[in-house]
C-alpha cells in the first residue's frame, strides 16, 4: 500500500470515529425525549440533525473515493476521539438514571455540542475536494446553531 492510500485509510478510521459519535448522540437525543416528554419535540429535533450528520459524514468517503484527501484530520487524534466517545458513553449510561433531571440532561447536551465546537473540528479540516467545504460549513453551523437552541429553549424550558 502507498503512502497516498494509508493515509486515505487512516482518514476513513478518523471520518467512522467522528460519525459514530454523531450516530450516538442522536441515540442519546432520543433517550432525553423519551424521558422527558415536556421537550420530547425539541430533543427529537436535534436527534434527526444529528443523524444527518452522521449521513454527512459518511458522504466524505466518497471525497476519498475520488482521490481527494483531507489536511489537519491528523490534528484530530485517537486521545481527542477517545476522550470525545467516553464523554458520551458515559452520558448514555447516565440517561437511564432515574434520577437524571431535565437541567442535567440539558448541561450534558450542551457539553457535548461545545467540545465539538471548541475543538474547531469543522473549521480546521481542509481538503483538495470542493464538496468538502459546503459539508464542513454545514456541520460546523448546525452544531453552533444545536448550542443555541439548548442555550435558549431549553433552559427556558427547564426553568418553568
Amino acid at each position: 500500500m502507498d503512502i497516498k492510500n494509508k493515509v486515505i485509510e487512516s482518514q476513513r478510521k478518523i471520518i467512522d470515529a467522528l460519525a459514530d459519535c454523531e450516530i450516538h448522540i442522536g441515540s442519546l437525543y432520543e433517550k432525553y425525549a423519551v424521558k422527558f416528554p415536556e421537550m420530547k419535540t425539541q430533543w427529537l429535533g436535534l436527534a434527526n440533525a444529528e443523524k444527518t450528520h452522521y449521513d454527512l459524514l459518511k458522504t466524505m468517503h466518497r471525497i476519498l473515493d475520488k482521490g481527494s484527501i483531507f489536511y489537519n484530520l491528523g490534528k484530530f487524534g485517537d486521545k481527542a476521539l477517545l476522550q470525545m466517545e467516553s464523554l458520551i458513553n458515559e452520558s448514555l449510561k447516565n440517561a437511564d438514571n432515574p434520577g437524571l433531571t431535565s437541567g442535567d440532561a440539558i448541561s450534558t447536551a450542551f457539553k457535548i455540542e461545545t467540545s465539538v465546537i471548541d475543538s474547531h473540528f469543522y473549521d480546521v479540516i481542509s481538503s483538495d475536494a470542493p464538496e468538502f467545504k459546503i459539508i464542513a460549513q454545514r456541520l460546523s453551523a448546525d452544531t453552533k446553531k444545536h448550542v443555541e437552541a439548548i442555550r435558549n429553549h431549553f433552559e427556558q424550558h427547564s426553568k418553568g
